[in-house]
């Protein structure tokens, strides 16, 4: 499939009016675009397939509107709304609810310092109570692409898990995945193709985002290789450095299991550290 850009006024689906891009990674380009039908502002997904062969295309269509299907009977706060999803010229479109805000990564950028604990955490629980939802689907839902540039932080401080590019349905019966994609750094070893990646894949990257945003350090640099956050932020608790090295093990059975378990974890770390007053932890609004 193609990865030229829509040019500003295009119109898909005899519905969306493209106004500009506002993101573009490995799996596509996000357009900020008007919804004529609606007089909203929505964002449209191109989904790019860059390996695709003509003879595969067919199958590749049809997984992209199960996949689009499924995500569009997702419902939680943490989540953008798809409202729709098409097919037009060859190439797959998704239509979500348009988040404005600021990704996390952006706020790494501009403060050059770690991020306030207090905030850290509750965005921490916030992103394991979602992903508790994905991973509780039937069958689960892995989202494979956890990283700061994929966390929104809204105005109302509430955060948006915004990239669906990746997300794949977890099949008992794989024993790797059929797309090698994903983010150095906060990509666990399994998504490189040794195995599946399955919910424990998640609560990796979110394990390496969370060191990211209380250190400052980024690990796209080093992948696979954590100093101890405690050792480059004094600031972090034990029990948080402790929940972090868990998260980012390399042996799947050695991490925490399940984002239930992160949460509850988390809770207990951020209700400790509350009480504790300290001025220099206290969030950013």
């Amino acid at each position: 499939m193609s990865n030229e850009r829509l040019d500003e006024g295009a119109l898909l689906n005899n519905r969306y009016s493209i106004l500009e891009v506002v993101g573009r990674g490995g799996m596509g380009t996000v357009y900020r675009a008007n919804d004529t039908r609606l007089e909203t502002t929505v964002a449209v997904k191109e989904m790019i397939e860059k390996d695709v062969q003509p003879d595969e295309r067919v199958m590749a269509v049809r997984q992209f509107e199960r996949e689009a299907k499924l995500l569009g009977q997702l419902n939680h706060v943490n989540l953008p709304r798809v409202t729709d999803y098409f097919v037009e010229d060859d190439h797959c479109y998704l239509i979500m609810e348009f988040v404005v805000g600021t990704t996390l990564e952006s706020l790494l950028r501009q403060s050059k310092t770690p991020l306030p604990l207090l905030d850290v955490l509750a965005w921490a629980i916030e992103l394991s109570d979602v992903l508790t939802y994905l991973h509780s689907q039937e069958p689960p839902i892995v989202f494979r692409d956890i990283k700061p540039a994929n966390i929104m932080l809204q105005s109302d401080s509430v955060i948006k898990l915004i990239d669906f590019g990746i997300a794949r349905r977890f099949n008992s019966g794989a024993t790797k995945d059929t797309l090698l994609y994903g983010s150095p750094g906060y990509s666990p070893p399994e998504q490189y193709g040794r195995a599946q990646t399955d919910p424990r894949s998640d609560i990796y990257a979110l394990g390496a985002t969370l060191h990211h945003l209380v250190t400052g350090r980024d690990p796209s640099a080093t992948p696979f290789r954590f100093p101890s956050a405690k050792q480059i932020n004094p600031k972090v608790p034990a029990t948080l450095n402790a929940v972090i090295a868990k998260c980012i093990e390399m042996d799947e059975d050695k991490r925490l299991q399940t984002a239930l378990e992160l949460r509850d974890s988390l809770v207990h770390i951020r209700a400790a550290l509350a009480s504790e007053g300290d001025n220099d932890n206290e969030p950013l609004s």
